[in-house]
């Protein structure tokens, strides 16, 4: 970063953060969401060359297992899906995602998605954000209430940006996410939320 955290006060330091979440969140939804519809593209193409009638049952089979392996390939073996995992960390008072969750979601959803399998993209964009937040602020070591406010802030970033609806990623951020939010937590959600929906 040109401008390091010593030149800022903690509460510029915090909105500057909110704004760069804000927009690799979204920049992550961007990308969750064009890759399902490259996938998505790619299956309509070889059912219009095959013209199969079963295919659209057999599709979502072939999205299943070519998330089982790529998480065995490329991640490890092991992801965590879901909203929960994200109050879970929050509740442990670490509010740490794995980093693998920045790209993990992105990869294993499209594909599942993209096949016709019966899973949205909300619950892993919800992730994806989230696993930003707590990766940068994991990154310039801030501590557990810094780091689950920009965990908020990428949730908040990546509803708003996925949905173009930046109140209902501020809810969400705060309802969910963060229950005992003070009032000064609201500012940089709503920056990264509405930096979200602009991008």
């Amino acid at each position: 970063m040109i401008i390091g955290k010593k030149q800022l006060s903690p509460k510029q330091f915090i909105f500057l953060s909110s704004v760069l979440v804000g927009i690799t969140a979204a920049l992550a939804v961007i990308l969750l969401k064009s890759f399902a519809h490259l996938v998505y593209s790619f299956a309509t193409y070889i059912n219009g060359i095959l013209k199969l009638s079963f295919i659209n049952s057999i599709l979502p089979i072939i999205g299943i297992l070519l998330t089982v392996l790529v998480v065995k390939r490329l991640l490890g073996g092991t992801i965590e899906k879901g909203t929960s995992q994200i109050l879970y960390v929050v509740a442990r008072k670490a509010s740490l995602v794995p980093k693998k969750q920045m790209y993990a979601q992105i990869l294993t959803s499209s594909l599942t998605v993209g096949l016709g399998g019966s899973a949205g993209l909300e619950s892993p964009i919800v992730v994806t954000g989230a696993a930003f937040g707590s990766n940068f602020a994991r990154q310039f070591r801030l501590s557990y209430k810094e780091r689950t406010l920009l965990l908020g802030c990428g949730v908040a970033a990546g509803i708003a940006a996925a949905f173009n609806a930046p109140i209902a990623g501020v809810l969400f951020a705060v309802e969910v996410l963060l229950v005992d939010v003070t009032i000064s937590a609201f500012t940089p959600i709503m920056i990264a939320a509405a930096t979200g929906t602009l991008v």
